[in-house]
């Protein structure tokens, strides 16, 4: 007497699964990226607006690619570290640390 496994559906129900949290990764990634960019555009002090339109949001189109934002306006240093008073000193890390705990949900 002898016993017998098949193992092909538990195999193709493993890789099935993976794929489906590869992509719930990468929608959670693009969801985050893009409201991290929401919460510093809407957070960025305007003079001239120069500073809050040098927002660059480049999300993620495969899994395990990070997102990403980015602002290349010279000034954004010093707006950064609160040289406006509209914007305290750390309001860049307060935006990406709240988007990051709210999962991209607001």
């Amino acid at each position: 007497m002898s016993i017998r496994f098949d193992m092909s559906k538990l195999i193709a129900a493993k890789a099935k699964l993976q794929k489906r949290n590869e992509q719930k990764a990468l929608e959670v990634t693009q969801k985050i990226t893009l409201d991290v960019g929401r919460r510093l555009i809407e957070g960025t002090p305007v003079d001239t607006g120069e500073a809050r339109g040098g927002w660059q949001i480049d999300t993620p189109t495969a899994p395990g690619q990070p997102g990403r934002v980015s602002n290349n306006v010279p000034h954004i240093i010093p707006l950064a570290n609160g040289h406006s008073d509209q914007a305290p000193n750390g309001w860049i890390p307060n935006a990406v640390e709240a988007a990051a705990r709210s999962g991209g949900s607001e």
